[in-house]
C-alpha cells in the first residue's frame, strides 16, 4: 500500500503529526496513559520522516496527558448529555471520536481540505462521525452543523486556538456563542510564558508554526461578551505524569503551573 503524503499543507496544519507521533510511541509504554491503536497504524501509512520530530520524553509525556485531559472532558460532557453534538475544531488526525464514542454521540471533526483529504484516506468517516473541510475563520461551515438529538453541544479545540491571531480567536469564540447560544467550549488557553516557552519547543521540534494568542488570565474571556463564563480548568501540575519530568517545587512557582491549561467555557445565550 502505497504511502501517504501531507504534501500541501502549512506549517500549523503540520504540527498534527506532533501530537499523532507522541500517541503511537504511547502505544509502547507498559501502561499507556491513552489507549489509541489506531496512531500506530496511521504513522504507518504516512510518508513522513518521523525522526525529524525531536521532542525530549517529557514532552511527549505532556503532549499525551494534554490528550488524555481533553478525552476526560469530552467523557464527562458525555455522561451528563448522551446523545449530544460535539464538534472538534481543528481535528488533525485525533481519533477522540473513536476513543469516547458512548454509541449515541454525533460528531463532527473541523479541519482544513487538505487535512480532511488526509483523514479521509486513513480514517473514513462515518454516519455518527462526519468530516468537515474547512477552516474555523469561515463561518460558513455552521450550516453544516446539524443538531437533531437535542441541544446539547460541545466545542473542542485542542492546540488549534493559540496558533490564531488574538481578534481572530475572539471573533471566532462569539461567533459560536452567537450561533449555538447555551454551548460549551474545552480549549487549551496559555499565558504569554506559556506561549514563549510552546514556541520555543515547536522551533526545537522543527516546526516552523507558531503559537500567537495567549492570555494573562482565562477569566479574560468573560469580558468578550456576556454570557461567556469559565466553568472548570485543568493544569498540567493537577495531576502530572512522572515521566513529564516536573519537579514537586515547580507547583509553588505560579508562572510555571499557569503558564499552560485546559479551560471549559460555558457560551451562555446573551440575555435580552
Amino acid at each position: 500500500m502505497a504511502k501517504l503524503r501531507l504534501e500541501t499543507a502549512s506549517a500549523v496544519s503540520k504540527t498534527l503529526l506532533i501530537p499523532l507521533w507522541a500517541r503511537a510511541l504511547e502505544q509502547k509504554e507498559p501502561v499507556p496513559l491513552v489507549v489509541d491503536p489506531l496512531a500506530e497504524a496511521m504513522v504507518s501509512r504516512i510518508d513522513f520522516d518521523w525522526k525529524r520530530i525531536r521532542l525530549s520524553r517529557g514532552d511527549l509525556a505532556q503532549c499525551v496527558v494534554r490528550l488524555r485531559e481533553f478525552d476526560r472532558f469530552v467523557r464527562d460532557f458525555l455522561e451528563r448529555h448522551p446523545a449530544a453534538t460535539v464538534v472538534q475544531l481543528g481535528s488533525g488526525l485525533d481519533a477522540r471520536f473513536q476513543r469516547v464514542d458512548n454509541g449515541h454521540v454525533l460528531w463532527f471533526d473541523l479541519d482544513l481540505p487538505d487535512v480532511i483529504s488526509l483523514r479521509r484516506q486513513l480514517v473514513p468517516e462515518s454516519e455518527r462521525d462526519r468530516y468537515l473541510a474547512a477552516s474555523i475563520l469561515e463561518p460558513g461551515w455552521m450550516d453544516e452543523v446539524v443538531r437533531p438529538q437535542g441541544p446539547a453541544i460541545l466545542f473542542v479545540a485542542e492546540a488549534v486556538l493559540p496558533y490564531l491571531e488574538p481578534e481572530q480567536v475572539k471573533e471566532a469564540v462569539i461567533g459560536l456563542q452567537r450561533r449555538f447560544p447555551g454551548a460549551e467550549l474545552v480549549t487549551d488557553v496559555c499565558t504569554p510564558f506559556g506561549l514563549w516557552t510552546d514556541n520555543l519547543q515547536l522551533l526545537v521540534a522543527g516546526s516552523a508554526a507558531r503559537m500567537h494568542w495567549a492570555v494573562r488570565d482565562p477569566h479574560e474571556l468573560e469580558a468578550w461578551s456576556p454570557g461567556i463564563s469559565l466553568l472548570e480548568s485543568f493544569s498540567y501540575f493537577d495531576d502530572p505524569d512522572p515521566r513529564m519530568g516536573l519537579p514537586s517545587w515547580f507547583r509553588r512557582v505560579a508562572l510555571i503551573t499557569k503558564a499552560s491549561a485546559i479551560q471549559r467555557y460555558e457560551l451562555g445565550a446573551v440575555s435580552g
